[in-house]
């Protein structure tokens, strides 16, 4: 859902951050701009599209029944784009704010941003199923007539799906990174030796 997308998109750029973050301790620009390569390459494989399937097939669903009243994002040509550029914009901004703060021996800090967006998102969710358990357009939502998901079999397969790539894709790039820090550390810890 567009609700928790965006602000998941900038929690998942903290939490790449902090894997990061002996690399971005470090203070070298290739590390830097390789963690935050990473950081885009995993929110546009494994991520950005996720949105953009929903929002163009289960619009009611994407955008929980609110605010957008017609049936289909084709009847706000703008959405898509402006959604696209604000989705990035959130997940860069996450990992900036994940580097300033780890690189100001702030990794708690960093740490409570990502959790507390995991745990508005699991609230957004689970507060209100009468909306977010619901699919199909916000008429069939207002007339009470909008299916539950799992009776859709095309966006119960496909939520499932894009769940497995999502979340294969965020352990993949966060152990990467993370080791990435750890053989840094041990050639650091080498040369001073």
């Amino acid at each position: 859902m567009v609700q928790i997308d965006v602000p998941v998109a900038f929690g998942i750029g903290a939490l790449f951050a902090d894997a990061a973050s002996k690399q971005l301790r470090l203070g070298r620009p290739e590390y830097y701009y390789r963690a935050i390569w990473k950081n885009n390459l995993f929110q546009v494989f494994f991520f950005s599209w996720i949105p953009v399937y929903f929002l163009l097939n289960y619009f009611g669903w994407e955008t929980t029944h609110m605010w957008w009243h017609e049936d289909s994002v084709t009847a706000y040509p703008y959405f898509v784009p402006l959604f696209m550029l604000v989705f990035f914009a959130a997940a860069n901004g996450g990992f900036l704010l994940g580097d300033w703060l780890v690189s100001k021996g702030r990794l708690l800090a960093n740490r409570l941003v990502y959790l507390g967006i995991g745990t508005y998102a699991l609230v957004w969710v689970f507060a209100q199923t009468d909306r977010t358990f619901r699919v199909g357009t916000h008429a069939q939502y207002k007339a009470g007539t909008a299916p539950l998901f799992y009776q859709d079999r095309t966006f119960l397969r496909m939520f499932i799906l894009s769940m497995i790539v999502w979340g294969f894709g965020v352990v993949v790039f966060f152990l990467r990174l993370r080791r990435e820090g750890m053989h840094l550390d041990h050639r650091q810890s080498v040369r001073t030796t």
